[in-house]
């Protein structure tokens, strides 16, 4: 079986890489710190595993709805209002099994071929990938210490042209 020509030029995931030498190098007893993938160093907390346990034990085992469940969305909606005062109602939560997944899936939705995807930097590596996917374009803003590496909205708007389909604002910036 062969890839499709648009999987070969999707650019290998420098985060695996540097993940994979990381693990070689412990391997060989040497003292080293991963910056690669973001897994914690840390176990799963005990609540979590016992409640995940729990709701095996209680036949919770069948498929989701795909944005997600109610009373979640609802309980992730009563956080935004409380902790944040921001108001959504369930129907504009989409619960993923994380960001990277949900940001696939939301330019797989709306870039066309051509689309610009405006992306200020640091942003994450995958970013670029997904939009070159849809055969869009992506368009990087560069930025800095001076600007705290957070894109000015006057260097965005001048980004902007009549292709431009998508901005990824991703807070806090990863990585």
């Amino acid at each position: 079986m062969t890839i499709s020509e648009l999987a070969k030029n999707v650019a290998p995931s420098p985060t695996l890489g540097i993940t994979a030498k990381a693990k070689q190098m412990k391997a060989e007893g040497i003292d080293v710190i991963s910056f690669g993938a973001g897994e914690p160093d840390f176990d799963t907390p005990e609540n979590i595993k016992q409640a995940a346990a729990a709701a095996l034990m209680a036949g919770f085992t069948k498929y989701t709805p795909t944005s997600g469940i109610d009373e979640l969305k609802a309980a992730i909606a009563k956080k935004l209002a409380d902790d944040n005062g921001l108001h959504y109602e369930k129907s504009q939560i989409v619960v993923s099994n994380g960001a990277k997944h949900s940001l696939y899936n939301a330019v797989m939705a709306v870039v066309n071929p051509g689309d610009e995807v405006i992306i200020p930097a640091p942003y994450w590596v995958t970013y670029p990938e997904q939009v070159k996917m849809a055969r869009g374009v992506p368009v990087i803003i560069p930025t800095d210490e001076s600007t705290g590496f957070v894109a000015p909205v006057d260097i965005i708007a001048k980004a902007v042209t009549p292709k431009t389909k998508m901005l990824i604002l991703n807070s806090p910036s990863n990585p």
